[in-house]
């Protein structure tokens, strides 16, 4: 790795402070890169010309573009579009992996130069506290793709192109450092340079050759030349501003500086960023070490620093994570509590978080106004998707809000629980726990532990720790199957209308029968697979086929134990075979028009919506779309009648294999609708101009084969998708049919016509609202009154009053006589009754618990007497049992243990 930089005049040296071999020119006895060299260029810029971010971007992407690289638009950041073990993008060689980092398929352009925003989380509680820690940041990258064959570039042109375009901006030769290094990462490695100027590393080259395996490293036959630009140090580095944040979107925190009256202390946040760089922060979970430093260099308190520091740190935290959220929503991502919406989540409620320390009274929205104008003079399509992206904001906040306000009372329960368990501080484990399942923020744990007088132990990176467990896709390891068979010929593909066809018996797998080809529809994208029966040509019986999955390559026949036992001796013999056709007629349909349901959702809700999981039926079928709200039934007829409308039209559906690259550069990434599509080339299907996927499944030729589409229902599955279920076909019209019936029988019912029916329902509905109000306001009453029939029925133990009774009442009026009782000023401390059919309730008033007595010990034991169960709380609790002729022994047994308790504390 060596010629080209010494042409160059660099020469290979030893750093005296870590050891590690570095290349520079001149003199020099550290690697330049920090804690071995300082930031020297905050205050002191390295270039001569000032670039802001899109400057250095442009100069960047004109640069690489002159030396014949090819410039790729920027990938979505949500990288789940065509890949299935990571949900966000956080370099530029995610784009390419695995499909042409494998091999399988050409590069879009090779060479090619690409501006890629990039998200990386495990460092988001440092982000505003270090000066360049970010969680979106701008990866500039060249790549080269090379075969054995034909090598596009190596090593020496990537070192001259990196040392040619740092030279190009004004950075002078002998400020530039290469770092020899090593890299490993999604199965791969190779040497690698770290580019260092002046204390900050700019810039790393990666020359992926191997591959790693349990054996050792193994040369792959694609060598890859993998390079990353930080564009945002590149940017601070040439503008010497405090920290990165300033250089990159200055214009953004100049507005919410002014926003919330911060004043910019620079000397401060310099010296803050300058020890920050010399410290290996990423390892540091707790930054006070950070802070002193700082403080003892400044000749300050920690809380004069503290001061000084966290208003501006809050500004460039709520700067760098709206604009992380643009990229977010603007590529797809919806809020949620799972997978990338759950990192989104995480981060939109931070903002808020530190807005609500800024002491800001504008909403998120309004600070997301000011990011996505900064942001769409260089990403249009962050400009075409602003309203949705402002809609998803506002519902959030709202959202979060309410989430906060509902589980401060649960958070106080759990402060009680810990307090009872002889704990001083909520565990770590707690906290995720309840920020997991409820949302709610450590920082407002913190402040109710602080009302109760009790400690909530939030770390420094907690934030960091809950977004590990979020960021890649959690698969099961589905043990690998060796199925010795050829990849079997997809008849249905080429002759999607047979029924019937001819095969090879090449063997059996398991209970299963392999062919050499089939008509059968393997099960796969949602869709069942065919069902039917096959036959030895020449014989008349049929052998059923159960079920079909292709594993491999390889389709799999399953049938009964006892057929396969008959075939066996058939081995190598040819077979006829036939599908159920109605079945796969249904099964074409209702996948057909799931994808008309698809394009009919985006135009009615917007272009956010994507498939986020489909199951195909004949009777039924479902599809779960992406969506930040409700859908409404006034949005839920127009995407039925926008389907139905696709129908009508009779638009021609096209099926082809195309490379995956050329697919992709023709349709872009909405291909993959339905999920990641294996493969080099990949089966789509278009729609007309109305959608096209890439899909495996079987289709209609024309639309309009469809019929009816019927959408019956629509349910909330989780936060962020909604699930639509309709029937196509026969099966819609029978369920139009169904709802007819139901109409039908109702109005009969209610002896009215038809169309008078829902007002009738209403005016029953009110009526009997009406009667409940009044049947639960004369219990009331009962109750106030069989209260007051008892109240002098009570004893006194020990200064207390006690009553135990059986009662003529249900188990909410007993509740309601209990609660009373004991809850009243005069009321009776101690209470228990029971009725005739087993049910029993107790309360204790506050007197009585400060006395030690736990009501909820006390039922359990007298609902077991009655061979049943109970508990509750100390105060209040119930049960039953099936026993209910021995509640007057229960009720003699619970007096008894209420005086015991009583007179022995």
């Amino acid at each position: 790795m060596s010629r080209q930089l010494e042409e160059l005049g660099y020469t290979k040296k030893t750093c005296e402070t870590c050891g590690n071999d570095f290349w520079s020119i001149g003199e020099r006895s550290t690697c330049g890169d920090a804690p071995c060299d300082k930031y020297e260029f905050i205050g002191n810029p390295a270039t001569t010309v000032k670039y802001d971010l899109y400057q250095i971007q442009k100069e960047f992407n004109d640069f690489f573009k002159a030396r014949g690289h090819t410039p790729i638009t920027r990938y979505p950041v949500l990288a789940k579009r065509w890949r299935d073990d990571v949900f966000l993008v956080g370099a530029s060689i995610y784009d390419f992996q695995p499909w042409v980092t494998s091999g399988l398929v050409e590069p879009p352009a090779n060479p090619l130069v690409i501006a890629q925003p990039s998200i990386r989380l495990n460092d988001v509680d440092n982000v505003g506290r270090t000066g360049r820690h970010m969680t979106c940041f701008t990866m500039g990258a060249h790549h080269a793709f090379n075969k054995p064959d034909d090598e596009v570039y190596w090593k020496d042109e990537t070192v001259k192109y990196c040392h040619d375009f740092i030279e190009h901006i004004g950075i002078d030769p002998s400020e530039i450092t290469y770092i020899e290094s090593w890299w490993e990462g999604g199965g791969n490695a190779g040497p690698c340079y770290e580019i260092c100027v002046r204390g900050v590393e700019l810039a790393t080259l990666v020359f992926i050759q191997y591959k790693t395996t349990a054996e050792g490293l193994k040369e792959i036959p694609l060598k890859i030349v993998d390079t990353g630009y930080g564009l945002e140090r590149f940017a601070w580095i040439s503008q010497g501003t405090p920290t990165a944040y300033d250089a990159s979107f200055g214009p953004v925190i100049s507005q919410i500086k002014e926003l919330a009256g911060v004043e910019l202390n620079e000397a401060v946040l310099a010296e803050n960023a300058r020890i920050a760089g010399m410290m290996d922060i990423e390892d540091i979970a707790d930054l006070k070490e950070l802070r002193r430093r700082v403080a003892d260099k400044l000749g300050i308190t920690m809380e004069e620093l503290k001061n000084a520091t966290e208003p501006m740190e809050a500004v460039y935290v709520i700067a760098d994570h709206t604009r992380c959220l643009c990229f977010m929503l603007a590529d797809g991502v919806i809020p949620s509590n799972v997978k990338e919406g759950y990192l989104a989540r995480l981060i939109l409620r931070r903002t808020i978080r530190f807005m609500k320390d800024l002491g800001l009274k504008e909403s998120l929205g309004d600070i997301m106004e000011i990011q996505l104008e900064f942001l769409s003079k260089t990403y249009p399509e962050i400009e075409e998707r602003k309203q949705h992206i402002l809609n998803v904001v506002t519902l959030e906040e709202k959202r979060y809000t309410k989430t906060v306000s509902k589980g401060k009372q649960l958070v106080k329960k759990t402060i009680q629980d810990l307090k009872k368990e002889n704990l001083e501080e909520i565990p770590v484990e707690t906290l995720i726990k309840l920020y997991d399942s409820h949302g709610m923020p450590p920082e407002t744990i913190e402040e109710i532990a602080s009302e109760e007088n009790f400690n909530a132990a939030v770390p420094d990176n907690f934030y960091t720790l809950v977004a590990e467990e979020h960021e890649a896709e959690k698969k099961d390891k589905k043990q690998d199957i060796e199925i010795k068979f050829i990849e079997t010929e997809l008849v249905f593909y080429e002759h999607s209308r047979k029924t019937e066809f001819e095969a090879g018996l090449l063997g059996f797998y398991e209970n299963n029968v392999v062919l050499d080809r089939t008509i059968f529809y393997p099960e796969g994208g949602g869709q069942p697979s065919d069902i039917g029966y096959i036959r030895v040509k020449g014989n008349k019986e049929k052998y059923n086929v159960l079920s079909v999955e292709k594993i491999q390559g390889v389709v799999l026949h399953q049938m009964e134990p006892e057929d396969i036992e008959k075939l066996k001796p058939f081995a190598g013999s040819r077979i006829t075979g036939s599908i159920d056709p109605e079945r796969r007629t249904s099964l074409t349909q209702n996948h057909t028009a799931t994808h008309l349901i698809v394009a009919a959702a985006r135009e009615v809700l917007g272009d956010h919506v994507w498939q986020a999981g489909a199951q195909k039926g004949v009777k039924k079928s479902r599809i779960d779309l992406s969506h930040y709200k409700r859908i409404s039934i006034t949005e839920l007829r127009e995407i039925e009648k926008i389907a139905n409308s696709y129908v009508m039209k009779n638009y021609q559906v096209h099926t082809s294999w195309m490379n995956r690259t050329k697919a992709e550069k023709k349709y872009g990434f909405k291909l993959y609708q339905g999920g990641v599509v294996p493969g080099a080339n990949i089966r789509t299907v278009k729609i007309d101009e109305i959608d096209v996927q890439a899909c495996a499944g079987t289709h209609v030729k024309y639309t309009g084969e469809i019929g009816l589409i019927k959408i019956t229902r629509t349910e909330r599955i989780q936060d962020g998708v909604e699930r639509l279920e309709f029937s196509a076909g026969k099966s819609a019209i029978d369920a139009v049919q169904r709802n007819d019936e139901i109409l039908k029988e109702s109005s009969e019912i209610f002896k009215v016509p038809l169309e008078q029916l829902p007002k009738t329902c209403e005016r029953f509905f009110k009526e009997w609202k009406a009667y409940k109000n009044e049947n639960t306001k004369l219990k009331d009453e009962i109750a106030t009154l069989k209260v007051g029939s008892i109240r002098d029925l009570a004893v006194e133990i020990s200064d207390l009053t006690v009553l135990t009774q059986l009662m003529d009442a249900d188990m909410n009026e007993l509740i309601g006589i209990v609660t009373d009782m004991t809850e009243d000023v005069d009321g009776v401390d101690v209470v228990v009754i029971g009725n005739t059919e087993g049910k029993i309730v107790g309360g204790s008033s506050a007197k009585a618990l400060e006395r030690g007595l736990k009501i909820n010990n006390i039922i359990k034991d007298a609902a077991a007497m009655l061979g049943g169960g109970g508990g509750g709380r100390p105060n209040l609790a119930q049960g039953a049992g099936k026993n209910h002729e021995m509640m007057e022994e229960a009720l003699n047994s619970a007096l008894k243990t209420i005086e015991e308790i009583l007179k022995g504390g």
